[in-house]
């Protein structure tokens, strides 16, 4: 767990209640932590299908099971709860004989799941009916009922309890207003621009729940689309992240919080260049980290490295392409990008016009090639005849078995590294687009 508050630091309370019909059962008090459910306590009801579990002490989302299969949510903002119901399957019949916070959150969830269960009725009219025609004129104008329906139901609630528990997960819990009149790119766009608007990933309680992470995956879905090839799916993805840990970067538990959940969902995917630009740490400003946290990430990200991000780039073919003597050590410039690739690889011989283009633009970076092919004539006249000739290219002739690719877990081609002026390697992007992501961040840090 990354959340460990001392039980002294909130008065105990209790979460009680009666479940009518329901005696003598086993109901367990559960702690929700992102996609973590922790059991905190167990109890029996007695003969009436009352209950109570004693000294919760740490704020946040808490869930209790029944043995039919689901659970209740609770919301325990360090005073006592207390509800009833006639039937735990059926969100409905809770009532909360104590909580604020409680009867907030749950108005709240039951008119949200109205709300987008009509919404989503409606988005086919919207979407496939013919228009302009009267009919989808008042599909729109219904659908855009709803949404001024939720969010005004739930502004007006925040305001009235600005420092609740439920205020704070209701705020996070929202999702942007739709605005119907532009096309759907234009919604896409709007989403992603206000998607986190009123979300505040420097407040770790948002940690104690669900809320967050399942909006941080809704999120990300908003970048991917039916027809994107493998490679897309995972640049789309890494541009969402790029924002996402943009924002959690404000607060260290977060920024941990948020990494860890994030690589493990896509390392359990199988998408390595995504799991690759994770565990480069982005928008991580070592410096205001403390000595522990800074640990807790390389246990973290280490396993998932397949180069590690720091070390010093290994510089182990003593010749370039001609002949002439080469060491990293000798390049001036501030960057280097390193490629690994080969003549057989169409992927490759796709992106080398793209990296020429790259180094024309920025001109802080250094290309230095390293070929995975048979260093004949053939290979010669193809880098001559595509002028890429002003580029350092490095082959041993030894392909696969180079001690170049061993050295760096070359398993396919192209692969690229960015390397600083201390031969460090600071990036290894999945593409042209990842890289100029890491072009842009580096300029709005000088």
């Amino acid at each position: 767990m990354l959340i460990s508050i001392p039980s002294t630091l909130f008065a105990q309370q209790t979460i009680s209640g009666t479940i009518h019909g329901f005696g003598n059962q086993l109901l367990k008090l559960e702690a929700i932590r992102g996609d973590q459910i922790i059991l905190i306590d167990s109890v029996l009801t007695d003969i009436s299908g009352s209950f109570q579990f004693e000294s919760v002490n740490v704020l946040g989302m808490y869930q209790i099971s029944t043995p039919l299969g689901n659970s209740l949510t609770i919301l325990y903002n360090g005073e006592a709860v207390q509800f009833v119901t006639d039937d735990p399957r059926s969100k409905g019949s809770l009532q909360f004989v104590q909580s604020i916070d409680n009867k907030g959150w749950s108005d709240y969830v039951m008119l949200r799941d109205k709300v987008f269960y009509l919404q989503n009725m409606l988005k086919p009219v919207i979407s496939d009916y013919e228009q302009p025609s009267p009919f989808h004129s008042a599909a729109v104008q219904e659908f855009d009922s709803l949404q001024q329906l939720l969010y005004q139901s739930a502004n007006s609630w925040i305001a009235d309890h600005p420092k609740s528990l439920a205020a704070l997960y209701i705020k996070t819990d929202m999702r942007p207003q739709i605005d119907l009149t532009a096309d759907f790119a234009a919604q896409r766009e709007d989403l992603k621009k206000n998607f986190f608007a009123q979300t505040d990933f420097g407040d770790t309680l948002l940690i104690r729940s669900n809320i967050l992470t399942r909006k941080m995956i809704d999120f990300l879905s908003l970048y991917q689309s039916d027809d994107q090839s493998m490679q897309s799916v995972q640049f789309e993805f890494i541009k969402g992240l790029d924002r996402l840990f943009e924002y959690a970067s404000v607060n260290e538990t977060m920024y941990i919080f948020v990494l860890e959940y994030m690589i493990n969902g896509f390392a359990h995917l199988g998408l390595p260049a995504v799991t690759d630009f994770i565990s480069s740490l982005p928008h991580f400003d070592a410096v205001c980290m403390e000595t522990e946290s800074l640990m807790q990430l390389e246990q973290i990200v280490g396993p998932f490295r397949t180069t590690l991000i720091g070390i010093k780039a290994p510089d182990l073919i003593s010749e370039d392409f001609n002949g002439e003597e080469f060491s990293f050590e000798q390049i001036q410039k501030p960057y280097t990008l390193l490629v690994f690739w080969s003549i057989t690889c169409p992927h490759c011989l796709d992106m080398l016009p793209q990296l020429q283009a790259f180094v024309t633009n920025n001109p802080d970076y250094q290309l230095v090639s390293v070929i995975l092919s048979k260093n004949d004539e053939v290979l010669h006249d193809f880098i001559k005849s595509e002028k890429y000739g002003d580029w350092i290219h490095l082959n041993d002739d030894l392909g696969w078995e180079s001690p170049m690719a061993k050295a760096y877990n070359i398993f396919g081609t192209p692969t690229l590294f960015v390397l600083n002026q201390n031969q460090e390697i600071v990036s290894k992007p999945s593409g042209i687009k990842e890289l100029q992501l890491f072009v842009e961040r580096n300029q709005d840090k000088n």
